[in-house]
């Protein structure tokens, strides 16, 4: 299974490459989400049916 290609690299090396390039890619994406998309706690809106208390 780990033997040379027509070039000499070993597949376990190209496999350890892909999954560090994917873990990479989904690292910027999830620090993009949580840091410019996702609200923060302290600035996230009521729900809907909440209703505040100066109202009841």
């Amino acid at each position: 299974m780990n033997d040379p290609d027509h070039k000499g690299h070993k597949a376990g090396t190209r496999l350890l490459l892909w999954l560090v390039v994917a873990l990479a890619i989904a690292g910027v994406l999830l620090y993009t989400f949580t840091s410019r998309v996702a609200e923060p706690a302290n600035e996230q809106r009521a729900p809907l049916n909440d209703v505040s208390a100066a109202a009841r």
